[in-house]
């Protein structure tokens, strides 16, 4: 444990580097797959019908978090889905 100018053990230091390698990773991402954290996204969902038939809908979704290898979206409902970014990238409706 590294320790501060009076010789005290100082947690700070070694807890801040991970949080920082973290938020950079988390930025990289945000530029690779063109969405950030709070964004709104379309995607779209194939949806059963009364019927027999499959109807596909347009889903507003806000982005959570980008995780290392999937994303979680939350609706307006409070249900949070999460998608692997390559099924991610098909269901995305750029509008």
């Amino acid at each position: 444990m590294i320790k501060n100018g009076s010789g005290c053990p100082d947690p700070t230091y070694e807890q801040a580097l991970p949080a920082i390698r973290r938020e950079e990773n988390i930025r990289a991402r945000e530029k690779r797959y063109g969405v950030k954290r709070g964004d709104i996204v379309y995607i779209k969902v194939e949806v059963k019908d009364d019927g027999r038939r499959i109807v596909k809908v347009s889903r507003r979704m806000q982005v959570v978090d980008l995780y290392e290898h999937h994303i979680l979206l939350r609706h307006k409902t409070g249900a949070c889905e999460s998608y692997q970014y390559d099924d991610f990238l098909e269901r995305l409706d750029r509008r």
